[in-house]
């Protein structure tokens, strides 16, 4: 670049910068371009690249042109990653007209067998290229052409883009349509740049890594960034980006989930936002009763930046061979949430069930949108899952009129894994336990032969009888979605006796009012339950199970990850289909066996989650409403709200957002219009 134009360019940096207000540190972080590069260029010095020039535009909100403008016809920025060679790629800046679009035209020259690849540009920037000489390939990935001289491609540059002269040196005119920026320069969640091969390059990176960081800790709804190029190791990347220092350090943990992994395009970091909840405070109960153990376990789960001493992790490890369904899958769950995975005891030792037995389904049924095999064997790794049971038993013990010493009737039991929890803790109660699929029901009577306080009636809510014992506790433990949200009050209504209590622990969606909002809400809701767990057991290390499984893991970890940006940003078609994608892809690939190590017992948990999302989408068996509605519902049949809690936040930052919740309601006294 010309003397003349360095010092253009260095004056237009600082003008904008001192006018957004921003120090050179903060400059660095939004743009991931290093402190020590910025001054120089501010100083007149060095040969900043094209990726460079657009990365402080991009952070300062203002375009291309105003940066270069007033410079010589004779302007030539140069792109390759050398500077002692010549240039591969030359812009020259022309003029600037219009205000909406604005539009900047420039001149762009490639030699021979040079390729360039642009980072996205602002959101909504859209690039016109007419090739005037040679050839040139221009465009994005899936919309790209090659043009002859005379050619031109119109596209979205707010993506990743390229332009390579396969053949002989090209010359284009390129022109830019800005069709307005945010105030504050802001960028989508995707970021990429080249991947770093100076100090300085890798000082910027880590710049923009501590900003994102930052940010979605502090509310930002996620960011992800890429890093082109030359190929490797991602430990290495890890290790330079201080990613270790993010995920955990002696004594404090960013409360986010980040990721870091390799693809055909380069290696990808992405952050995304945690949510926490308070759901359980601690009474004063008998020392060793299982009830008074399991709150405290659940408690302890609700806090995982809190790092548990070595001591708890041995008995936490003891814990996770317990007999005990409940307290083993919580003891589970709080060693993963310290870096160690250790599966639950029933998940490890139970015999493998048919769960292809040929039945009569029908595609009403449980089993025709789920797997229930996969349901029944890996349930347990859902976080939150014993939580939920904790909760739901604590509030049993504290409403119902008989102290969970009467008949009970749950509801959807499906194979029966948290009614065993629910037993392990109340152990006076007995239970009706209602499932209409037929397959749930096989595994529903297999895994409770051993507990003669149940009966086990295959048949629907809306069939159920009221007998002459009767019934002060109703009880759904993640089957609210699959009967009829609309009869489900009205019905147990009619159940109960006066005074009764109905308990039900969900998984509910953040409020939608729309089809769009809803999948907009499952693709956020369900990913992060996987994610969080991903995040867990990306502490663990992967290494340490390489195989096909591991693979797997690692395409959904990517698929979701993105699946939830787009949701996040507002690309709910784009989230959706990459959803369905990795379902069609998890379906084809995953093998009917039992799993060769833990992680691939996670993936298939994964693969279930996954299938309730889709059956989701198409409002299929998992028929999921949201907390405002569901407590209207209750309302209007009849039902008074004694309690609620979130024991599992996947979006939002209250408790009426989405997660799993504990309700517990109570009839009320029949009117004189019943009477």
């Amino acid at each position: 670049m010309a003397s003349h134009s360095v010092s253009l360019l260095a004056r237009h940096v600082r003008q904008f910068r001192i006018r957004r207000g921003l120090t050179l540190t903060t400059l660095a972080e939004l743009s991931g371009v290093a402190k020590s590069t910025l001054s120089m260029i501010e100083n007149a010095q060095g040969n900043p690249t094209i990726e460079t020039i657009w990365a402080i535009a991009n952070a300062l909100g203002v375009r291309f042109g105003d940066l270069v403008e007033g410079s010589n016809t004779n302007l030539s920025v140069q792109s390759a990653r050398d500077a002692s060679k010549d240039p591969g790629v030359k812009v020259r800046f022309i003029e600037r007209y219009g205000d909406s679009p604005a539009i900047e035209l420039y001149e762009l020259f490639m030699v021979a067998g040079q390729s360039y690849r642009s980072s996205a540009h602002p959101p909504g920037v859209r690039e016109r290229v007419i090739v005037l000489s040679g050839e040139m390939l221009v465009g994005t990935q899936g919309n790209s052409l090659l043009l002859h001289a005379g050619q031109s491609h119109h596209f979205a540059a707010d993506v990743e883009h390229i332009y390579v002269s396969p053949q002989a040196e090209a010359t284009a005119m390129v022109l830019i349509e800005y069709p307005g920026l945010n105030e504050d320069g802001s960028a989508e969640y995707l970021i990429t740049r080249n991947l770093p091969l100076t100090q300085a390059e890798w000082d910027g990176v880590r710049a923009l890594i501590d900003r994102a960081v930052i940010e979605v800790s502090q509310g930002v709804q996620g960011l992800m960034l890429y890093l082109r190029g030359a190929e490797m190791d991602v430990v290495e990347v890890s290790r330079r980006v201080g990613l270790a220092e993010i995920n955990c350090n002696a004594t404090e943990r960013w409360p986010l989930l980040s990721f870091v992994d390799q693809d055909e395009y380069g290696i990808w970091l992405a952050f995304l936002p945690r949510q926490y909840t308070s759901a359980f405070h601690l009474d004063p109960g008998p020392d060793g009763h299982t009830l008074s153990l399991a709150e405290q376990l659940a408690a302890a789960a609700e806090h995982p930046l809190i790092p548990q001493g070595d001591a708890h992790l041995v008995v936490f490890a003891d814990m996770v061979n317990s007999d005990s369904w409940t307290l083993s899958t919580l003891a589970s769950e709080i060693l993963l949430q310290q870096g160690h995975l250790m599966l639950p005891a029933p998940l490890r030792e139970r015999p493998k069930q048919e769960s292809d037995k040929a039945r009569a389904v029908v595609d009403t049924d449980f089993a025709s949108h789920i797997d229930v095999g996969y349901y029944d064997a890996f349930a347990l790794l859902r976080p939150a899952y014993a939580r939920q049971v904790v909760a739901l038993a604590q509030d049993i013990l504290a409403f119902d009129p008989q102290a969970g010493g009467g008949l009970s009737v749950d509801v959807g039991s499906g194979s029966g894994a948290a009614l065993i929890m629910l037993l392990e803790l109340l152990p006076n109660l007995h239970v009706r336990a209602v499932e209409p699929d037929e397959t749930a029901f096989a595994y529903l009577c297999h895994n409770t032969k051993d507990f003669s306080r149940v009966v086990c009636e295959r048949q629907s809510l809306l069939e159920l009888q009221v007998t002459d014992a009767p019934v002060s506790v109703v009880t759904l433990i993640g089957s609210s979605h699959r009967v009829n949200t609309a009869f489900l009050f009205q019905k147990v209504w009619h159940a109960l006796v006066d005074g009764g209590i109905l308990c039900i622990a969900d998984e509910i969606l953040p409020s939608f009012s729309s089809r769009e909002e809803r999948n907009n809400a499952l693709v956020r809701h369900h990913s992060n339950y996987i994610l969080a767990s991903m995040a867990e057991i990306d502490m663990y290390g992967l290494d340490q199970h390489k195989n096909g499984e591991t693979e797997l893991y690692r395409q959904t970890r990517q698929a979701l990850t993105r699946a939830v940006l787009e949701a996040q940003y507002g690309q709910t078609g784009a989230a959706v289909k990459r959803c369905r994608d990795l379902y069609t892809e998890l379906s084809e690939k995953l093998p009917p066996k039992q799993p060769a190590s833990p992680i691939g017992a996670f993936v298939r948990y994964y693969f279930w989650e996954i299938q309730a999302m889709v059956a989701g989408f198409d409002y299929e068996i998992a028929r999921k409403t949201h907390v405002k509605r569901l407590l209207s519902l209750a309302n209007g049949s009849g039902f008074d709200l004694l309690r609620h809690r979130q024991v599992y936040a996947s979006t939002g930052v209250d408790e009426w957002d989405g997660g799993t919740h504990v309700f517990t309601f109570q009839k009320r006294t029949a009117s004189f219009l019943s009477r």
